[in-house]
């Protein structure tokens, strides 16, 4: 039953897709919230339409990245025998297989649950859609042990893990990108916030805490060329150059090279306004969830909403930082001894990478920028050691390899560490798996129960400031009393 419920659900995802899906949860939820009918369905227009505006940005972005990076890539004259075919291989192994259909249905259910119980603050339904990045990692448990329920656990667990990230990380996100109320449950742009909060802890012991390097501070200093037009501009023309250098001297070269420069500012200018076609969407559950806990009709004290990460994408300090990376790890991927994988087919995709680091350091570029290049390089490697077992569950699934292709790989999906680590402890051989998962279990209820009894600590450790952390907890301090 839950298997052909599953398949129902991805029928609807497969038709509508994420423009009409997610607007249509907000809009049901809005009305669960008591929220007037046509205030919720004007805010789910605005939703959707700010959803359509992403996916045609997002396009021409990646249309012009899968020209100019693969040309950046075959300067270096090397050869990788697995190639990156983007989160969309992914997402056929999940949504092919039975654990995928039926995860679409039990993880609405476990969120449901572990919200209303308490466990999590974090509504997560309107994110459905990221479950397969971390189901990826469960389907693949299920290859290795021949065992669906293994399999299932392993979902059932990251998940958790992705409910609390979640919890941890919502007033830095709130504090820095500016939308009460939310939180990021893509955990493939949340899953760096941890990386991130312990680099900012050295960054401050080796004095680089004190260097800000931000969109405001670049403003500044440079006037014009450091507004996000011209940022835009310059790294889209450092970039088109390495990719045409052996043929800078035709006309046409530099008009391709000036597009994709444009492209870049384009994308850096024109996302604020569809960010807040997002906004607009949320206002009003916003608002309605902030007069009943007001009034005292709501008995909840944290209330946060999962949304999809397309509503942080296009800030200024996280665009400039992906944008930054994208020729960084193609570096990193060409040097690094053992990595088989060059970053192409998921290229696009680092902004979303580094939304949970941007959110840390607070817009800091120079630091999201040097833990993006540690963290994102570890992918590499990742992505290397899950090569013959993640093509092989793509064959199986349905996706079709192309002339002369060995392996092939999702960088984005291979950029999340802890679910390498998790489904490494899931399918170790013998008992082992079984002591590991007891230790997995441990430590997150260790976790779980810190967090509940520190939650201050854990905000200000993933970026949030002393004051904002006040406010989202509701702490009444000597200013605002």
């Amino acid at each position: 039953m839950l298997e052909q419920i599953g398949v129902i659900f991805k029928t609807f995802m497969d038709t509508f897709g994420a423009s009409i899906l997610v607007p249509l949860i907000v809009f049901i939820l809005s009305l669960i919230l008591r929220v007037k009918p046509m205030q919720a369905f004007r805010a789910a227009i605005f939703m959707a339409i700010g959803l359509t505006a992403f996916n045609i940005i997002l396009g021409i972005l990646m249309d012009e990245m899968g020209t100019v990076m693969p040309l950046m890539s075959e300067n270096t004259g090397r050869t990788f025998d697995v190639v990156d075919v983007g989160w969309p291989a992914a997402a056929t192994i999940v949504y092919n297989n039975s654990l995928g259909y039926i995860y679409l249905v039990v993880g609405l259910i476990w969120n449901v649950v572990l919200f209303l119980l308490k466990v999590t603050d974090t509504f997560e339904p309107t994110d459905i859609w990221n479950y397969y990045f971390f189901v990826t990692y469960a389907i693949c448990v299920q290859f290795v042990t021949g065992s669906f329920v293994l399999g299932l656990i392993c979902a059932l667990f990251c998940n958790l893990f992705v409910l609390l990230i979640s919890d941890a990380i919502a007033p830095a996100a709130q504090e820095y990108y500016g939308y009460d109320g939310l939180t990021c449950t893509c955990i493939s742009c949340s899953n760096i916030a941890i990386f991130a909060a312990v680099c900012n802890i050295l960054f401050k012991k080796i004095g680089l805490g004190r260097v800000k390097v931000n969109p405001d501070t670049i403003n500044k200093r440079l006037g014009f060329f450091g507004e996000p037009a011209m940022i835009g501009v310059i790294l889209g023309l450092i970039m088109g150059i390495i990719a045409y250098v052996h043929d800078l001297g035709n006309a046409s070269t530099w008009a391709a090279i000036l597009t994709f420069a444009f492209t870049i500012a384009a994308m850096l200018v024109i996302y604020p306004t569809v960010s807040g076609m997002f906004v607009r969407g949320l206002i009003p559950i916003s608002n309605t969830l902030n007069a009943r806990m007001r009034s005292g009709n709501m008995k909840r004290k944290y209330f946060i909403l999962g949304i999809d990460p397309a509503v942080f994408f296009g800030e200024t300090a996280n665009m400039t930082t992906g944008v930054l990376l994208m020729p960084i790890l193609i570096l990193t991927a060409i040097i690094l001894p053992g990595n088989r994988l060059i970053p192409l087919g998921d290229i696009s995709s680092i902004p979303f990478m580094v939304i949970g680091c941007t959110c840390v350091f607070q817009g800091d570029i120079l630091k999201s920028t040097i833990c993006g290049t540690i963290y994102g390089s570890c992918a590499h490697l990742i992505a290397t050691d899950m090569a013959e077992l993640f093509t092989n569950a793509a064959v199986q699934a349905g996706f079709e390899m192309a002339e002369g292709q060995a392996f092939v790989g999702s960088w984005l999906v291979s950029a999340q560490p802890p679910l390498w680590v998790f489904y490494k402890c899931f399918s170790a051989s013998g008992s082992l798996k079984y002591i590991l998962i007891a230790v997995l279990v441990v430590l997150y209820v260790a976790a779980l129960v810190h967090f509940k009894k520190h939650r201050k600590g854990w905000y200000k450790f993933f970026g949030a400031s002393e004051e904002f952390a006040n406010k989202f907890m509701g702490i009444e301090t000597a200013e605002n009393a």
